[in-house]
């Protein structure tokens, strides 16, 4: 769907009558613009500048990074995109406000698809550069550290290696392919089924002696308070990405590590 040509303040620059489909376009802009202010605190400007909010382009309607920074990229170099937890909405940052002009005109109106399969439409608004800092610390949840660069490049390629994806009879309890990835079991083994895991049944062998290195770092760090006795190693092709979704908890204890290799 194009916009209707309209100025940065959503006000119609030319003086004919507006079609169902402009109408509809602008009072969803408009909402969104309520929207952002409601849950942030942040108001929209009406000049063009480096950042742009995307309404409807955000983790909590089921828009994973993956699909949204391809469609951005299109129109310009992006410098960051921010996309806050449970939230219908990112934010993004261009490395020039042209760029950001050409995104707003470009993908206002747009109609992607989300993790579901399902239709969404993009509705994108200006915002200052001051107030994209002001979400940084914000966009966590109580409870959760994020660690960037944990281990070294040589310790990330070595565990990568250390992987086995070549199925056989004997390990086909400790691997299984999913719908969109597969995932190999160390320690126990968890049940997709019922999600849970039979502490009664450990898995021989325990976690992988590859880990032992790193976990102890991190006891010694701090990161973490125990060291782990169960390990899920998930497969992820490109472009699948990870739908919205929500974890079993009750099969763990509290301290949980995510560990990304090969990819943000």
């Amino acid at each position: 769907m194009a916009a209707p040509s309209t100025a940065m303040d959503g006000s119609l620059q030319s003086n004919y009558k507006l079609s169902k489909t402009e109408k509809k376009f602008l009072r969803k802009q408009i909402q969104a613009r309520h929207t952002l202010l409601r849950h942030e605190g942040i108001e929209t400007v009406s000049y063009a500048t480096q950042s742009l909010v995307v309404a409807n382009g955000g983790l909590g309607n089921g828009v994973s990074r993956n699909q949204l920074l391809p469609v951005l990229e299109k129109c310009g170099l992006v410098d960051a995109l921010l996309m806050p937890p449970n939230k219908p909405y990112s934010f993004v940052r261009y490395k020039t406000a042209e760029e950001s002009k050409k995104a707003y005109v470009t993908l206002n109106g747009k109609e992607i698809v989300d993790d579901l399969g399902q239709k969404i439409i993009l509705y994108l608004n200006f915002v200052d550069k001051a107030q994209w800092k002001k979400l940084g610390p914000q966009a966590l949840p109580p409870g959760l550290m994020v660690v960037e660069e944990i281990i070294s490049s040589e310790d990330e390629e070595m565990l990568l290696k250390s992987v086995n994806w070549t199925e056989n009879k004997n390990n086909q309890n400790f691997q299984k392919s999913l719908k969109h990835r597969r995932v190999k079991h160390f320690g126990y083994e968890f049940h997709y089924e019922n999600n849970s895991i039979d502490k009664d049944k450990p898995l021989p062998g325990g976690l992988p002696d590859i880990c032992d290195s790193i976990l102890e770092k991190w006891l010694k760090e701090g990161y973490v308070k125990h060291k782990p006795d169960q390990l899920t190693v998930n497969q992820y092709e490109p472009g699948h990405g990870i739908p919205a979704h929500i974890d079993t908890h009750s099969a763990f204890e509290d301290e949980i590590i995510s560990l990304s290799l090969g990819s943000k």
